[in-house]
């Protein structure tokens, strides 16, 4: 939704964006009115090129009103040079604006439900958070997918596509034509292909993770067993870091935040193996609020 504002009024405009491995989404309030709203592709300026980055926040912001705050949360924007290179094209997108640029957990901890005391993300990748009391964050994981990120969106469509390729002929039908909508064709080949040719595989890897959690649901064993690997590898980066990061003996109260917990079997499996792997007590919870409602709250935080 766009709406067309008079002269001077983009100085009550703010713009909370968030960008991550599959996906750019951008919101523009004003006075707490929706102004705006806009999606792009892969956002995350690690795992794609400066061209993609530039035309990801393009279309997000295709429409959007002229805005005095902007607030970026952006997966891979942990390195300076990151969050140079977003800084720069915001600026130069809203050039009167003060612009911020964060790592993609600060909108995820932003949203999670008051009083939490750690963020579980998982979206194309994943990480765990947390807050110093100096208003500092503390972070566990996010290494991407080929080192870590487990439980993260890539990893479990990377699962799903490693059991379709090693045995085609056994899976279920239903199975082999979701495979074959997300690639075009339904040959193993074809997928290995189209996996290896690409130029930035976690989001065409992450496009396949419901297929693992859908299998996980439905009780198939092999899904069921990968989905565990995941979400126990995700518990214990967790449970360090709340050994390290979170005093005293209190109910620790963790949030999901992130695509891959609207998944009941994602959330039941990490649940499951964080009380394993801690002897802490613990309070899980979705988060009902998504990142880009974290990005717009750091951009309200801004003093005007």
């Amino acid at each position: 939704m766009t709406v067309r504002l008079a002269v001077g009024e983009e100085q009550d405009v703010i713009v909370g964006i968030d960008a991550g491995g599959s996906s750019t989404r951008a919101r523009a309030l004003r006075r707490s009115v929706l102004v705006h709203e806009g999606a792009g592709g892969p956002g995350n300026p690690l795992m794609a090129g400066p061209e993609t980055i530039r035309a990801s926040y393009q279309a997000a912001l295709d429409g959007c009103p002229a805005a005095t705050r902007v607030a970026a949360c952006v997966s891979g924007g942990g390195g300076e040079a990151q969050r140079t290179q977003v800084a720069a094209l915001l600026a130069e997108r809203f050039p009167a604006a003060d612009v911020r640029v964060a790592p993609d957990y600060v909108a995820a901890y932003l949203a999670a439900p008051p009083g939490s005391d750690v963020c579980v993300v998982a979206g194309t990748g994943s990480v765990v958070c947390s807050r110093a009391a100096e208003g500092t964050f503390c972070v566990s994981g996010g290494r991407g997918w080929i080192l870590g990120d487990h439980g993260g969106a890539a990893r479990l469509g990377q699962a799903a596509l490693e059991h379709y390729v090693a045995d085609m002929p056994g899976v279920s039908a239903s199975f082999a034509a979701a495979v074959e909508k997300l690639f075009g064709d339904g040959e193993w080949r074809a997928v290995v292909r189209a996996v290896h040719e690409a130029a930035n595989p976690a989001p065409l890897l992450a496009s396949a993770a419901p297929l693992l959690t859908a299998a996980a649901e439905n009780r198939q064993q092999w899904a069921m067993e990968q989905l565990a690997l995941e979400m126990t590898a995700l518990a214990a980066t967790t449970a360090r870091h709340i050994d390290k990061h979170v005093a005293g003996t209190a109910t620790v109260r963790v949030a999901l935040s992130g695509g891959v917990w609207s998944s009941l079997a994602a959330r039941s499996a990490f649940t499951a193996a964080l009380y394993q792997a801690s002897d802490r007590p613990m309070a899980v919870s979705h988060s009902v609020a998504d990142s880009l409602e974290g990005a717009v709250r750091l951009a309200e935080s801004f003093a005007p």
